[in-house]
């Protein structure tokens, strides 16, 4: 097996990487560094891969068709496409950006594994695709009615996978994450961007109220996601990935509150049209066909999170993104 990991600079991709790293599973990583957030954190996800025995990096960006070049003369056998535009209100700003990584980009990453005879191309998709569904969410709704950009983006890039398997054959597992967190998260999400500003002093935007509830799922539990995807015997399937567990804003912020010793100074302001009330995710699938069972509650993942984030090297340059800062 030798797998190729697009965006391996990324929050998921560069977690995914250290583990195959551990596990001594060659790999070649892909990463553009587009600055949509702080490309200090990218560079601190990949640091610990560049003296790795097993892997090699390239920085391409999956658009650019030269890069597949040179990924044919590699052996990949295995491909776990992370790299994607991420974040839903920020779709609504810069669309043509998610619409050609999220769907041309995916498109060569798909043109290659045909042309090179791929074993497995795992996706990671997005809880986002269901819309505002009837919870818990499950893979056997129907995900016609995005209500973002970034929703329509992925939904376009599951279409693709299913036609590139139904045409061509080619293996397809697609993983749809639900509210991933942990070391090494994106700092326009709401974890990171909280846990900064509580810390701080400064004042969180809450939008629409405190009853909103997502299903965080802690990275490591992604990570082990993907590995038991990576190794499924893959015709096309599309699997839940998440914690099973909704917990409010409310709920959130007194975690974190409780971790950094600060208490939050909150803004309402109003939700956003993008926005949906809840997700939960409905894993039964996934804990029985893939075996997967996350680990992690959301007390002890902030928890980790919290030291991480305070142990991280030139934290003062990290704040929050570009996108938080406009918003706060």
């Amino acid at each position: 097996m030798k797998v190729l990991v697009t965006g391996c600079a990324g929050f998921i991709g560069g977690n995914f990487a250290r583990a195959l790293d551990a596990e001594g599973i060659p790999f070649v990583g892909v990463d553009n560094f587009t600055p949509s957030y702080a490309l200090w954190v990218k560079k601190a996800n990949i640091k610990p891969l560049l003296g790795s025995k097993f892997g090699k990096f390239i920085k391409a960006d999956i658009c650019a068709k030269k890069l597949y070049g040179k990924l044919s003369r590699e052996g990949i056998t295995h491909i776990v496409h992370l790299a994607a535009r991420t974040g839903v209100r920020d779709s609504t700003r810069v669309p043509e950006e998610y619409l050609g990584t999220n769907i041309l980009g995916t498109l060569n990453v798909l043109e290659f594994a045909r042309d090179n005879n791929v074993e497995n191309v795992v996706l990671a998709s997005t809880s986002s695709v269901y819309g505002r569904n009837e919870l818990p969410f499950s893979e056997g709704q129907a995900v016609s009615t995005p209500m973002s950009i970034y929703a329509a983006s992925k939904i376009g890039m599951e279409s693709l996978a299913h036609s590139f398997h139904n045409v061509y054959g080619v293996p397809m597992t697609i993983l749809r994450l639900f509210t991933v967190y942990g070391p090494g998260g994106r700092p326009d999400m709401a974890v990171y961007t909280f846990t900064d500003l509580i810390s701080r002093g400064e004042p969180i935007n809450i939008y629409g109220s405190l009853d909103s509830k997502r299903d965080f799922t802690f990275v490591s539990d992604v990570v082990d996601a993907l590995l038991l995807a990576l190794r499924r015997n893959a015709g096309f399937d599309v699997f839940n990935i998440g914690n099973s567990d909704s917990r409010s804003v409310g709920e959130l912020i007194g975690i974190i509150e409780k971790n950094v010793g600060a208490k939050a100074k909150k803004r309402f302001v109003a939700k956003a049209r993008e926005d949906v009330d809840a997700t939960l995710a409905d894993i039964s699938k996934a804990r029985g066909q893939l075996g997967y069972n996350p680990k992690v509650r959301l007390e002890e993942g902030i928890e980790k999170f919290v030291q991480w984030f305070n142990s991280v090297q030139f934290r003062g340059r990290a704040g929050v993104s570009r996108l938080a800062k406009k918003r706060a």
